[in-house]
């Protein structure tokens, strides 16, 4: 008995496509109707030569080349005999032998197949839930990073400010040479008060600079004395005040 290979049954109300491979008419419509999305082109399981499923209005067709149009997949009628029982004990009676093993392991493949087909599914489902895991997962290490990135950049930000402020607590800066010169020469001269004319006798008690020439001027003899107004007036002349002289004379 024919085969189909799509069931690998026998054939049940058999089909035909354009390639002439024969299927059951359950199967090859029930492959058409998985292909998704649906399509009117369509490929041969066996040979995978391609068909149109696409019906053709018969009121198209000039009626003497209707006989010539076909439907893609088209029923057929196959007469056979079924073979005569024989004797077991016959040499005849091997190839049916054959045959009812060969079925037998079909049928075997077949529950096999369901089997897999339904631990696959389950295996697609278990699949598909880790791969969601795993994108977010990977999602949530993402924000992470960068979150740590940024408080990383703080950080040192931080750490440096930190740094540089504990440098000038420890080491104040130094005050700048001209500021400095300038504010020596004003506590100098705030020691020596000004006077309406100059004089080599006055001297500051603090200045630096006055110090050694005030030792000098201890240090040398004693100058002679000046004249006072009392020996202007006893007549004596002074030939450095000729004013007080002559203001004498007219007392």
């Amino acid at each position: 008995m024919p085969t189909c290979f799509v069931c690998l049954d026998t054939l049940t109300d058999p089909a035909a496509l354009p390639c002439g491979h024969v299927f059951c008419h359950g199967c090859i419509v029930r492959v058409v109707r998985n292909i998704t999305p649906y399509t009117h082109h369509h490929f041969c399981p066996t040979c995978k030569q391609p068909y149109v499923i696409s019906q053709v209005d018969p009121s198209l067709v000039p009626p003497h080349l209707r006989q010539h149009v076909s439907p893609a997949v088209r029923k057929l009628h196959l007469d056979y005999t079924a073979p005569h029982t024989l004797q077991p004990s016959s040499p005849s009676s091997v190839p049916n032998t054959e045959c009812d093993r060969l079925r037998a392991e079909n049928a075997a493949l077949k529950a096999t197949c369901i089997v897999w087909r339904k631990r696959a599914a389950v295996h697609a489902t278990a699949t598909l839930g880790l791969v969601g895991l795993a994108r977010l997962a990977r999602d949530s290490a993402l924000k992470m990073k960068s979150e740590r990135d940024f408080l990383e950049s703080r950080y040192n930000a931080l750490k440096r400010s930190f740094e540089e402020s504990q440098t000038l607590s420890t080491f104040p800066p130094q005050p700048d040479h001209r500021v400095q010169s300038a504010f020596e020469d004003l506590r100098e001269s705030s020691f020596r008060p000004p006077s309406p004319a100059a004089s080599d006798d006055s001297y500051c008690s603090d200045c630096p600079k006055c110090q050694s020439p005030k030792r000098k001027r201890d240090a040398s003899p004693m100058p002679s004395p000046k004249r006072t107004r009392s020996e202007s007036f006893t007549g004596k002349a002074s030939p450095t005040s000729p004013s007080l002289e002559m203001a004498a004379l007219v007392v």
